[in-house]
Formats: structure tokens, sequence, C-alpha cells
């Protein structure tokens, strides 16, 4: 969605245009009013604009000089005039600018709606383009970016030692770093959303947003980009303006340059939520002297990253603004029995999702929101469910197969979400097999007891006897045959005596007690009795009916 913002020194004009067209119908999130081009440079500041539409005759700065001003920061930001003068000097100057109408009052509301369609098309084009795949694909291919990158994670491991080799290496790669150059670093992190990315995909994902950032801080920075091995897209910046050309630009602007920055990467943190349709978390850091204290600056950034574990997933921080948490917290819901370990063993696999829920729960709050204590949960986790598998004889390689080498590396978690949600894929994933392993194991060992009833209808078949037949307890037996079959042990071996009492009455001459003594009923009487409350005759009776 866009945003949008209207410009005027009368109130009503702004009011009416405001809230007379139905903008959200054509793709505007959001209207902002400004009532002279001052509000308007101080409403900039605070959150990104996509589209102006602004008078031109304005008391201490007019419409034009407005633009002038927003080229200067916000460059694609599209700029739209509306006013009552028709001076050629006017319109002159406003194709200078690049503003994309100069419309007449009065307009109709359906002259707006049409070029603000065409602005919001040219608008989507540009990011778009510039955050496009091809333009991706097209910066991988090339090996300068890769080689930059490389260099850069040299500087941020070792600092400032082999000053000569790597001052050849800068200008070989054409960089416009030198030694004791101000610099400043930041730091993202791609947190979720980007729907349209998958795995195979994501160095795109990493060249798109590199593409945004170059696009936003371009203008007025050289900017120097890497990857960390732990997935840290790292920036640095130096000013391009002289010390002159930025006096006078953020003079004009109202700004400072420490609020020139923060702009900068709050416009780079939108846009990518906008057009890549993710979020990121991004950490800014101080200014200092190239190369010194640049490895120092590094790692303490990465720690400050790592201690935002378990709270919001996308923000925007400064690290001069970061407080040191000094005291640490061991996650008592870890080891409160029964312990995630012995809910496993025990297949109590409710329990053990509601305990693993517990744990994260706390690790939500403030204190326990630290790497540490993720990396305490994480191999609390890890160990767990390799002893269950290890005492199953399995591997948890197998067990967790292409997912293995993702799970084994701990920098791979960045939050306590990320953490949860694959645990729980893992808990759900072993209850599943082990139910399933449960069930055949079961469907085995009634098998066999069926097949040993069969063979041996005549003989013992006591329920202590076949329980001794697959080595269980008669009692568990009884319980896992009703719950397995629908019926019990002994219901299905009298409905098997009957049914081959049937088959011996109809294909043989056997004498009536022969047949009891066949089917385990050796006692005539009890057989007969028996018969005739399973079938409503006596055996005899039944021969006799099939004889007629």
């Amino acid at each position: 969605m866009t945003e949008l913002m209207i410009v005027d020194d009368e109130p009503h004009s702004v009011d009416s245009l405001a809230d007379t067209i139905d903008w959200s119908s054509i793709g505007i999130a959001n209207v902002h009013k400004a009532y002279s081009a001052l509000e308007a440079l101080g409403k900039l500041k605070q959150g990104p604009v996509d589209i102006i539409i602004t008078d031109i005759h304005m008391p201490k700065m007019n419409g034009l000089e407005l633009i002038e001003e927003i080229r200067k920061v916000w460059p694609r930001t599209k700029c739209l005039i509306l006013s009552g003068y028709a001076e050629f000097e006017f319109a002159q100057k406003a194709m200078q600018l690049k503003t994309v109408e100069y419309l007449l009052k009065p307009v109709l509301n359906e002259e707006i709606i049409a070029k603000m369609k065409l602005l919001i098309e040219q608008l989507q084009s540009e990011w778009s383009e510039i955050s496009s795949m091809e333009q991706a694909v097209k910066a991988i291919r090339e090996n300068l970016p890769l080689l930059r990158g490389t260099l850069l994670l040299e500087f941020l491991r070792t600092g400032g030692s082999e000053l000569e080799a790597r001052g050849t290496k800068l200008e070989l790669l054409q960089l416009p770093f030198a030694l004791g150059d101000d610099y400043s670093m930041f730091m993202l992190r791609l947190e979720k959303g980007f729907r349209s990315f998958n795995q195979d995909n994501r160095p795109l994902l990493e060249y798109a947003v590199f593409n945004i950032v170059e696009e936003i801080m371009g203008k007025a920075f050289d900017v120097w980009y890497g990857k960390d091995e732990y997935g840290y897209h790292i920036f640095l910046i130096r000013w391009k303006w002289d010390e002159e050309e930025r006096r006078s630009n953020l003079s004009a602007l109202h700004m400072k340059e420490e609020e020139y920055v923060d702009t900068l990467i709050s416009r780079i943190q939108y846009n990518v939520k906008v057009f890549l349709k993710g979020e990121l978390s991004i950490l800014a850091g101080k200014w200092g002297r190239f190369p010194y204290e640049l490895s120092s600056g590094y790692y303490e950034m990465l720690t400050v990253f790592r201690q935002q574990i378990g709270k919001e997933s996308s923000f925007c921080m400064k690290l001069s603004g970061y407080s040191k948490c000094k005291d640490v917290h061991t996650i008592t819901s870890l080891y409160e029995p029964p312990v995630l370990a012995q809910l496993l063993e025990t297949g109590r696999w409710q329990e053990a999702e509601d305990k693993l829920k517990r744990i994260f729960e706390q690790m939500l709050a403030p204190k326990y929101s630290t790497r540490d204590n993720l990396i305490e949960v994480y191999f609390h986790i890890y160990n767990a469910f390799t002893y269950i598998l290890h005492r199953n004889g399995r591997k948890i390689s197998e067990f967790l197969g292409r997912g293995f080498e993702h799970v084994i590396n701990g920098n791979t978690y960045h939050h306590a979400e990320q953490l949860l949600s694959r645990t729980l894929e893992m808990l759900y994933q072993l209850r599943d097999e082990s139910l399933f392993e449960q069930q055949d194991s079961r469907r085995q060992m009634i098998q066999k007891v069926q097949r040993y009833i069969e063979h041996n209808l005549s003989g013992d078949v006591s329920l202590h006897t076949l329980a001794g037949q697959v080595y269980i307890h008669p009692t568990y037996l009884s319980k896992i045959y009703k719950a397995e079959t629908g019926e019990g042990i002994n219901h299905y071996i009298q409905r098997l005596r009957k049914d081959k009492a049937i088959q011996l009455l109809k294909d043989t001459d056997l004498k009536i007690y022969e047949i009891g003594q066949l089917v385990g009923l050796a006692n005539t009487t009890y057989f007969i009795k028996q018969f005739r409350k399973d079938t409503g005759m006596t055996p005899q009776e039944f021969r006799d009916l099939l004889k007629r």
C-alpha cells in the first residue's frame, strides 16, 4: 500500500481533497495532511511518504522549493502539483524537477485519480526494477561484489592488521574507503515474510535487499556490503558529500547528520517490507576511523544483535542506545520434573508439548531473552532428543534427514520462536513415528497370538499361556488385544471354536464328542451347551438340518 501526503496552506483544500476521494480503492493506505511546506518536511522525517500532492503558493516555502528539498533526500518520492496559477515559469520549473503533472485548479476528482494511478504504477515499477530478481541474478554473476564482501569480512575479523596488503586490495576492488576515513556500520538480519523467495533463491533475495539499500543510501554515501557466516548482512558507509556539501544539504533539510542517517535506515526497513513483503531487523553502529576498531565494533554489534533473542523479530535500534544486561538467569522450567527426556521416553507427547511451550513462554520474559538462554534451551532439547533416539538404536542424522545440518547449526536460530517451531516439528515427527512403530509392533504381536490359537485350539489357549508366547503380562495382553481388535481375546477364541465346529459338522462324519475335543471343549455337555448358545441349536440339530 502507498503513503500519500497532501500539502496546502488552505486547510479546507487539504481536508476536502483528503475526504472526498476513496483513496483506499486505488491502493493508498494512509493520507497525511500538512498545512505548510515546513510541516510537510517535518512529517517526512517521521515516516516515509511515497506521493506528495502540493500547492505552489505557500508562505515561507513554496511548493517548488518543497519539491527541491524532497528531491535531495527522497529522490523517488513522486510529486504532483495542483495550483490555480498558470504562469509559464512555474510550469517550466515543475518540469525541471521531474514533477509528473502540473494540474490547474479547479480539477475533477476523476482527473486526480487517473494521475494518482499513473504515479502508483510508476512507483511500483521503479521499486520492482530495483529489487527485481533479474538484477539480483546479474549481480550474482559478477565477481566484484563477492570479492568486496570477502575483503570486508577480513577487516571485520582481524581489524587493522596487514593494512598495506589490504590497502592494495581496496584499490584493486575500486572501493572508495581509505585509511583514516570516517565510517559507520550497520547490520541487517532478514526476519519473517519474503514468501516469494524460498531457500533455493535466497541469494536473489539478499541481492534485492542490497539493491534497495544502495538505492536509498547511495545518493549521500559510498556503501560496502558483506555477509558473515552467521547470516548477518553488514554495511559500511562513508560520506560522498564533502563537509561543505553536507552542511548545505543538511541545513536545507533542517536535519543533523545523525538524524539524516536514521531517516535513511528507517526507509530501508520500510521499503523492504513494502516491496519484498518481508521484515528486517537493523542495528546501527557508531562512527569511527577506518579500519580502526572495525573488528571490535563488529563483534560488539554481533553480541548486541544476539541479545535480542525472544524479543520482537523486527526492530530498528542504535548501538549507542543499547544498555547491557549484566545478569544471567537460568530457565528454571527446563529442569522442573518431569524433564523433557522423561516425557519423551514414556511417550507422554501432549505433556511434552505443554512443557516446551512453558519453556519458551518463560524465554519471552525480558530477563531470559538472551543468547545464553537460547543456547541453554537449544542444547537441553538437542540432548533430550538425541538420548531417546540413541536409546532406540537410531541416529539423529537419520531421524532428521536433510534437516540435520540445520538443527546442529546453533547459529541458525536467532529467535526463540524459530527454535520452538523446529522443536515442535521434531516432537510431532517422533510422536508419529513412535506411534506407528508401536502399532506395528502390537499388530505383529496380535497376529502371533491369533496364529498360536488357530494351531493349538484343541490344547491350552489360556490367557496365561498366550501371554507367555509374546513375553508380556496376561493383563497387558488382554488390554492391548481389546484396544487393537475391538473384541476380547476370549470372545475371539469362542468365535474361532464355533466356526471350526460348524466346518467340521459340514465336512466330516466325526462324532459330536470328537469335534468338541478338536475345538478345545472336551466336555461334550459343555460343548453342546456352548454351541446352542452361539447358533440357537445343538450340533446334531445343525447336522440334521444340513442333510435335508
